[in-house]
Order: C-alpha cells, then sequence, then structure tokens
C-alpha cells in the first residue's frame, strides 16, 4: 500500500511539473478548437470479467474546450465478489456510480497529452450476503447473519493525474492514476458495508487506483 501511495505522488508530482511547465504555444487562442468532444471506454475492466472477484463496465464523456480545459462525466457499473471479504461466509456488493470533474490538459509532445483534474464521484449500491459461525463444542448458539441491503450510498473525490497518447485522428489510449479520498457513505451499526462499487473497500479513507482507456476524438 504505502508503494502505490509513493507511486502516485511521484506521478502526480512529475506529470503536474509537465502540465505547468510547459510553454505557450505561438498561435492565438483564435487557432484553437472551442470545443472538442470525446467518448472512452474503460478497458482494463473488462479484463477483470474473467475473474469472480468483480465485473466492471465503465466508460465516459470528455468534453475539452480550447484544448486545454475539460469537463468529464464518467459512468460505470460494478459487481464485486471480494474473497474474504467474511472468512465464514459470503459477500456481493452491486451498483452504479458516476465522477464528474475537471481540470487542465497540455500538449506534451505531438501525440502525447498530460493533465491533472478533481472530480467528485457518487455511488447507489445493494449489498448481500450471508455469515455463518458454528460453536464447534456446542455450548453456544451457532450464529447466522443474513445481509440484505438496498439503495445504499457514498460519496467521494478523486484527484487524478492523467497521460494518452494518439494512434490516429480517431482513437487514442491513456492511462488515469486516481487518488479516491471517502467522503460519506451509509454505515451500518451490526456489519458495516464492506465494498463500495466505484471506490472500493471502507477500511481505507484513501485508495489509489489506475484505469487504462481507449477515447474516441470527434
Amino acid at each position: 500500500m504505502v508503494k502505490r501511495y509513493l507511486l502516485f505522488i511521484s506521478s502526480l508530482i512529475l506529470i503536474s511539473g509537465f502540465c505547468f511547465a510547459q510553454p505557450e504555444e505561438a498561435d492565438s487562442l483564435s487557432s484553437k478548437r472551442l470545443l472538442t468532444p470525446s467518448l472512452y471506454l474503460d478497458y482494463g475492466k473488462l479484463l477483470t470479467i474473467p475473474v469472480d472477484f468483480e465485473t466492471k463496465y465503465e466508460g465516459g464523456i470528455e468534453l475539452l474546450f480550447l484544448e486545454k480545459f475539460p469537463l468529464i462525466v464518467e459512468i460505470g457499473q460494478a459487481t464485486l465478489n471480494p474473497e474474504g471479504a467474511y472468512s465464514n461466509g459470503t459477500y456481493e456488493s452491486e451498483g452504479t456510480y458516476y465522477r464528474i470533474g475537471t481540470g487542465y490538459i497540455s500538449q506534451f509532445k505531438p501525440k502525447n497529452k498530460i493533465g491533472i483534474s478533481f472530480r467528485y464521484a457518487s455511488s447507489t449500491f445493494n449489498e448481500s450476503g450471508r455469515i455463518f459461525i458454528e460453536s464447534t463444542t456446542g455450548a453456544q448458539d451457532n450464529f447466522i447473519q443474513n445481509i440484505k441491503r438496498s439503495d445504499l450510498n457514498a460519496t467521494w473525490y478523486e484527484l487524478v493525474v492523467y497521460s494518452d497518447r494518439r494512434l490516429s485522428d480517431l482513437f487514442s489510449i491513456g492511462l488515469n492514476l486516481r487518488l479516491r479520498v471517502l467522503m460519506d457513505y451509509d454505515e451500518q451499526e451490526d456489519i458495516d458495508v464492506y465494498s463500495i462499487p466505484g471506490y472500493g473497500r471502507t477500511i481505507d479513507d484513501t485508495i489509489p487506483a489506475a484505469n487504462l482507456f481507449l477515447k474516441v476524438t470527434f
């Protein structure tokens, strides 16, 4: 975990330095496109489909103003089945989430862009599961706890550093490095929420993450 935080912080410092240290282009603002729309798919999430731990689908829309200032909306759906969530039971968390934010993007090389953004995120999800603890001696009753919760909510913030490479006039591939900071969620008294779709496990108030994306620019 510490190594992942250090990697994220180092990447943040490096990319931020490139973003704000780039010299201004010789062309005027009038030569820039006023609005550049893009659609993108998080293809890294598709790689988790064969894995029992989770299934995720995520995509987004980016509106880039003056080729520097993005407005970003992301939408996703996830079903989480983390092994070992409870040592004597089963667990599943399923729901949808969205993120919205803005930031700054700079042209690093002719085919490469880098940037930084700040995003607000929210998730609505359900939990289900069963915990069973058997008394081996018979001195106590067996413990059985069913989990069935609906319409739970959570919110968090994300600091995102960004890099992409243009493959053609239409397609680009890129990487988002995220630092998620949990703001609020529907805590439970008996057995608390274990995992939030779009965020991760509630045992950490901050979580580093990364995702790969394919972007189509019009």
